[in-house]
């Protein structure tokens, strides 16, 4: 269920450091700007007293929270000061947080945090922002679930996040849609995270540290719809419609930390490494788009649960994931890339499945590359999954299979073809051709069967499947196989007709 509320909520804080620059601001300007936009997000910022000398604006006892409430984000002491050149140098103090009672506690540290507030282009007010250290640290608790009569105890969530070198640029960019922009980059960025479940008798922990991170946000607003009223379905569609769009974007590099469990099930403890990577997000009124890359992982588990360490390494990864957002009076492009390239298993980990060696110990690849045009409408989709209504079914135009691929213990499957489709009928007709391909696939069975997992009578049936629906290649041990869809949702296998 698609949650607009929780939207709206997590953008609205994006607004407090809103405003619009002047030639020379002054240290009251900014002040005001953030009392301003507090209102836009439906909150209020407040200072216990406030001080300006000499262009040196004092502000002690600061609160962000919603009108009426005391208990927001306080901040001990912020001075803003007027530089010669028109800006503002912002530094807070050294005491900022959250203090929520039994839901939870935000402390955030500093070493060297300093912000500078100046003008932009076309009247948007940038921030530039620099510190030695950032860390926050977040201590929550939350509803557990009861498995006996027992009242459910409550789960316990600790987590802390560590920047080290952090820099990065803050814009608010005035406009038919506002625009709000960051950019983050840290020489370091470290996690703990911590959970206890007294329900579930288990406890959770992992620690990661990854170098040279590079993250940008962007946001843009509906033209008129404040974004605390996308409530609806409707809304959702109308701030599309407006221009609200969303971006994210990241760049990392070698990342190591560590897991562990500890349970009556599985405990466990164990490393994790990986050479880098990259990412990025972006939704807006025409398409939603998610990309991402990494390789060099290697997970390295031991348990008691288990008789041998489990080492896991991949060589590269990809997923890509391309949709229209909507598309209705005309078809547009769709894809879908997942790559998992070079999947090693360790011999200890073989050895449990297959103590004799009867399978080739070789590495898993696995290649999904599809893409096409289609008309969907998303926003329609949505409205009809909140209202219980029937959703509007998507109608592609195309499909080409560029590649599907899968190598697993010696054995090969690929497929390549391109389809049309018919939506005159109501459901799509596929048309087209599809051809493939299988290498291996009798001396898999052959060592599954060896190992045990399979037995002779069950294999027996895939082979006469395979013989049924699939012909001798040129190769020992091939199998080729033309699946044909035709008018009248006719399908054939080698020209023979299945369906």
């Amino acid at each position: 269920m698609f949650h607009y509320k929780a939207l709206a909520a997590s953008s609205a804080l994006v607004f407090l450091m809103g405003g619009t620059a002047h030639a020379a601001l002054t240290a009251d300007q900014v002040w005001q700007s953030w009392k301003d936009a507090a209102k836009l997000a439906g909150l209020e910022i407040t200072s216990a007293t406030e001080a300006n000398s000499g262009g040196v604006l004092t502000l002690n006892g600061v609160t962000i929270a919603p009108p009426g409430k005391t208990d927001g984000l306080k901040v001990s002491d912020i001075t803003l000061t007027e530089e010669s050149d028109g800006s503002v140098t912002i530094r807070p103090g050294a005491t900022i947080g959250a203090d929520g009672g039994e839901a939870g506690r935000l402390a955030i540290t500093h070493e060297g945090l300093e912000l500078k507030a100046r003008e932009g282009d076309a009247g948007a007010l940038v921030y530039d922002y620099s510190a030695d250290k950032l860390s926050a640290i977040v201590a929550s608790v939350t509803d557990g679930i009861s498995f006996t009569e027992e009242p459910a105890k409550k789960v316990t969530n600790d987590v802390v996040v560590n920047f080290d070198d952090l820099k990065g640029t803050y814009t608010d960019a005035p406009g038919t849609n506002r625009t709000f922009s960051m950019d983050i980059a840290a020489s370091k960025l470290a996690y703990e995270v911590k959970t206890d479940d007294p329900n579930m008798q288990m406890k959770n922990a992992g620690t990661s540290t990854t170098d040279d991170v590079a993250m940008s946000f962007k946001l843009a607003l509906p033209s008129t719809l404040p974004l605390a009223e996308i409530n609806s379905p409707a809304g959702f569609g109308k701030a599309l419609e407006e221009g609200m769009a969303a971006s994210f974007t990241t760049k990392q590099g070698a990342t190591t930390g560590t897991i562990s469990q500890e349970d009556q099930m599985f405990p466990y403890q164990g490393t994790i490494a990986s050479a880098g990577g990259e990412g990025a997000f972006s939704i807006d009124k025409s398409v939603v788009s998610v990309q991402s890359q990494g390789g060099g992982l290697v997970v390295d588990i031991t348990s008691p649960s288990v008789p041998a360490p489990i080492k896991v390494s991949v060589e590269s990864m990809v997923m890509n994931l391309l949709s229209p957002m909507k598309a209705v009076d005309a078809a547009a492009d769709y894809g879908v890339t997942l790559k998992l390239g070079q999947l090693t298993l360790n011999d200890e980990l073989w050895g449990l499945v297959d103590a004799g060696g009867a399978l080739k110990r070789e590495p898993f690849d696995l290649v999904i590359d599809v893409n096409g045009k289609t008309k969907i409408d998303w926003p329609a989709i949505i409205a009809a999954d909140e209202t219980g209504s029937q959703p509007p079914v998507p109608a592609p135009e195309t499909l080409n299979i560029t590649e599907i691929a899968l190598k697993v213990a010696g054995a090969a499957a690929n497929a390549t073809g391109a389809f049309t489709f018919d939506n005159s009928m109501g459901a799509p007709m596929p048309l087209g051709t599809a051809d493939v391909s299988v290498t291996g696939a009798n001396a898999l069975i052959d060592g599954l069967i060896k190992t045990g997992l399979v037995k002779e009578e069950d294999a027996m049936g895939v082979r006469m499947m395979m013989g049924a629906f699939m012909t001798p290649g040129s190769e020992p041990d091939s199998l080729t196989s033309k699946i044909e869809a035709k008018e009248g949702f006719q399908i054939f296998v080698n020209g023979q007709r299945i369906q």
